[in-house]
């Protein structure tokens, strides 16, 4: 299956956001999924979003984490579950 990722932070420069990207990255690469990521930057984008808690991981359109970063574990259990829904 192909999953969608979405990491809206208002940019990768602060600590919070490099390291949702590190993590989703590292997540992805050890799944072995096929995966589309993108990061979304822009403000006009992020208020399309359900949420006003940065940074914030969306996964197949379902708000997995706001304003934390989860552990790598717990974005592949994501990506899983996903998986299996469809």
């Amino acid at each position: 299956m192909h999953h969608e990722i979405k990491i809206l932070c208002p940019g990768i420069k602060c600590g919070k956001c490099r390291r949702m990207v590190s993590r989703v990255e590292e997540a992805v690469k050890s799944s072995g999924a096929e995966v589309h990521i993108e990061i979304i930057d822009d403000i006009n984008e992020m208020i399309k979003y359900p949420t006003w808690i940065l940074p914030s991981l969306i996964i197949n359109n379902k708000i997995v984490a706001r304003g934390y970063v989860p552990s790598v574990s717990s974005i592949q259990k994501h990506l899983t579950e996903n998986s299996t829904d469809a």
